[in-house]
């Protein structure tokens, strides 16, 4: 169906040429402003709609919690510990004394006595090294000593005759039956043997040191235990070549540690090496060991604190009478330290750290909760020690739940 355009009069100053469609005014714009000042009536409606309905919430809040009351809390005093405490380290058992035993001869082993665990006395024989050289030598030392004591029979025979002629040439001498030089000869001649028979003398005391160098040098084949302990270890069996030394390279005979005494060595802390260098007696306990303590004795300590561990070396002397200590086992050792005086102690479920470090809540005589900073020392466990911010007799707040606030009334319930 055809539809009919009716153009309307135009009025004056407006130009509308026949058929030109008419342009579309701009809503782009428009519709923003529209849009966002609707959203911003909504807003204004709802927070005065939901305002009044937050603060009548609040007001019941409050309402609840001053019919509620002061929220309860459990409380405790704080107390003073014992003087006396019971320090606990590690330590490390050694043998009292311990030492290696090397060869100072050579050869080979020709007879073995001892091995690993076996029971030694001081002196005894623990084997034989067969040395061949040392024995030869000294045969032919002890050879050169008799053949150098027949040379001293020798000269000393030589120096009586040249005496005898001597004199009774001096006599013939005066008689005027030989010259006065050919006495003289005589008188040399005598002399000349007696350093003869000096130096067989001076001689055979050398041969004699010598041959008292090689008896000790061959006495070295015999290896005895140099103190009463156990073999720890043993290097050598019967055939094996040793070399004499002590260095990296030569063969280590035997181990030998003495244990009916052990030494227990301890590095205790800077802290506490005050404490233990003022104390007599230890108990050391051993998990091997269950349900027995034994009593050891504080006997030496290095005086001074390692720079690298910030601990101070610490030894005990343990009897072990039974040998069921074994040098090389972990221990635990137990001081008994005095404080000068007894130290604060506060639960430790009092406690709670913040950025401000540790605080506790402290409930004055009017039921006021107050926030308290702790400067805090040892910790016992259950409890820890408290240097400054309580004293003996305050009330602490025991696992303080949200309620609980600076400056805020509690119901302080005491634990029994």
């Amino acid at each position: 169906m055809a539809q009919n355009f009716i153009d309307a009069p135009a009025t004056a100053g407006e130009h509308n040429p026949v058929n030109t469609p008419t342009t579309p005014e701009p809503v782009g714009r428009g519709a923003i402003i529209a849009a966002g000042a609707f959203f911003l009536l909504l807003i204004v409606i709802g927070i005065a709609f939901l305002l009044p309905k937050l603060r009548h919430k609040e007001t019941l809040q409050e309402d609840v919690r001053a019919n509620a009351g002061p929220p309860p809390v459990a409380v405790t005093k704080v107390s003073l510990g014992q003087a006396t405490n019971v320090l606990d380290l590690p330590g490390t058992v050694q043998a009292f004394s311990q030492t290696p035993i090397f060869a100072r001869t050579n050869g080979y082993i020709s007879k073995r006595f001892v091995d690993i665990g076996d029971h030694v006395k001081a002196g005894q024989l623990l084997a034989i090294i067969e040395d061949p050289q040392t024995e030869q030598q000294l045969r032919q030392a002890r050879a050169t000593v008799l053949q150098l004591k027949a040379q001293l029979v020798q000269a000393q025979a030589n120096a009586k005759l040249s005496t005898l002629n001597n004199v009774r040439n001096q006599q013939l001498q005066q008689e005027g039956v030989i010259s006065q030089a050919s006495a003289d000869t005589f008188t040399a001649q005598a002399g000349a043997n007696d350093a003869t028979v000096n130096a067989a003398i001076a001689n055979i005391a050398a041969g004699e040191a010598n041959v008292r160098s090689l008896e000790e040098q061959a006495s070295f084949a015999r290896v005895t235990a140099p103190f009463s302990g156990v073999i720890l270890s043993r290097g050598i069996d019967v055939g094996s070549l040793i070399t004499s030394g002590s260095a990296n390279s030569v063969t280590q005979l035997f181990t030998i540690g003495q244990s009916g005494t052990v030494r227990v060595f301890v590095n205790v802390p800077q802290a506490n090496a005050p404490d233990v260098m003022t104390t007599d007696t230890a108990k050391v306990t051993f998990r091997e060991l269950p349900g027995q303590a034994f009593s050891g004795k504080v006997t030496r300590s290095a005086s001074a604190i390692d720079i690298t561990s910030r601990t101070m070396l610490t030894e005990i002397d343990l009897p072990n009478p039974k040998n069921s200590i074994l040098p090389g086992m972990f221990a635990t050792v137990s001081f008994n330290t005095r404080d000068a005086k007894p130290p604060v102690l506060i639960p430790a479920n009092a406690l709670f750290v913040r950025t401000a470090g540790p605080q506790t809540f402290v409930v004055d005589s009017n039921n006021i909760a107050h926030l308290r900073s702790l400067t805090l020392g040892r910790d016992y466990g259950s409890f820890t020690q408290v240097l400054t911010g309580l004293k003996p007799g305050d009330t602490v707040v025991l696992s303080p739940s949200d309620a609980v606030a600076d400056n805020v009334k509690v119901d302080p319930q005491v634990l029994k």
